[in-house]
């Protein structure tokens, strides 16, 4: 065989032996290319079920209803205020699956729907004859007017059985008292208090008794339901009236003005310090005298507990 023969023949399985190897080479290609694709589709996939699986964690399992029947039931239930109810929702949001808790504002306004919702679902009652009116229904009606809603101020009417220690035998609870009345106004005069009230006992009945603190205007409306002859008698609140005799007889005594300020400081130094428990306790300005003998308690408490001199110089316990 000749030289050009061998190399002609050499040259052959050279390009047999590169064509092969280039189509495994393109194989390898295509497969890395095919294995690269699906490995990025799968990291996408499984990037795209984390976030659903996250956003699935965090979305509220149950509806809105059951958010706002939990609501109403600590509210109406549990009897708690507004901003308890949002705090305790907050603590609990988590393991009920409730997501964001309602802030004390979103619970005002449901148990506000709620009210609007009862009070329009209840029947009008059809009042009572006029010869009628003089007799009692055996209740007490408790007055009195409450915290502003808005720009209006809340007035209450309560009744209980003018009966119910006798019968229950024990101090009255929630369950047994029931609501007569409720209204708001810019203002409440005497006039406009007897005009309710008058409303009001032409659909159940004129009262037992009136149980009131010492307002003016309550006292006023009773005054004008009994010129109109729906009198009853009027019983005084002894809180309010405790007060207001310890209001007449002390609110211009010469120590008790530093009494309020001397506690004033006590409460400003004291608190957010290791003697905090030492602080004054919080009285309304208000309703001062309602709740006066706290602050004579803790003063007199206090001095007893730290005589002076012996706290050490410049301490916070000394000052």
């Amino acid at each position: 065989m000749s030289q050009q023969s061998k190399l002609r023949q050499s040259r052959q399985q050279w390009k047999q032996k590169a064509k092969e190897r280039a189509e495994h080479n393109r194989y390898l290609r295509k497969e890395l290319e095919r294995l690269r694709k699906e490995r990025d589709d799968a990291k996408q996939a499984l990037k795209e079920a984390r976030k659903q699986l996250h956003q699935k964690e965090t979305q509220p399992t149950h509806l809105k209803a059951h958010r706002v029947w939990l609501t109403l039931t600590l509210f109406v239930g549990a009897r708690i205020s507004f901003r308890a109810v949002s705090r305790v929702l907050h603590v609990l949001a988590e393991w009920l699956g409730i997501g964001k808790a309602p802030c004390p504002q979103t619970v005002i306004n449901w148990v506000m729907r709620l009210s609007v919702v009862r009070m329009q679902s209840v029947k009008l009652l059809q009042g009572a004859a006029r010869h009628l009116i003089p007799f009692t229904n055996g209740l007490i009606w408790m007055m009195d007017t409450s915290i502003t809603l808005g720009t209006g101020k809340l007035l209450g009417v309560l009744a209980i059985d003018a009966h119910h220690y006798q019968l229950a035998g024990g101090a009255p609870g929630f369950h047994h008292v029931r609501c007569l009345a409720v209204a708001v106004s810019p203002s409440w005069s005497g006039e406009r208090l007897a005009e309710l009230l008058e409303r009001v006992i032409a659909v159940v009945g004129r009262p037992a008794a009136y149980l009131k603190d010492g307002g003016s205007e309550l006292q006023k409306a009773t005054d004008l339901l009994s010129e109109r002859g729906l009198g009853s008698p009027v019983i005084d609140d002894i809180s309010h009236a405790v007060a207001n005799m310890l209001k007449r007889r002390y609110e211009k005594h010469p120590q008790f003005a530093p009494l309020l300020s001397a506690c004033g400081r006590v409460s400003s130094r004291l608190k957010h310090t290791v003697l905090a428990c030492l602080t004054p306790p919080k009285v309304q300005t208000t309703s001062r005298f309602m709740n006066v003998h706290r602050l004579v308690r803790w003063a007199d408490r206090v001095l007893g507990f730290l005589p002076a001199g012996r706290a050490k110089a410049g301490s916070v316990l000394a000052k």
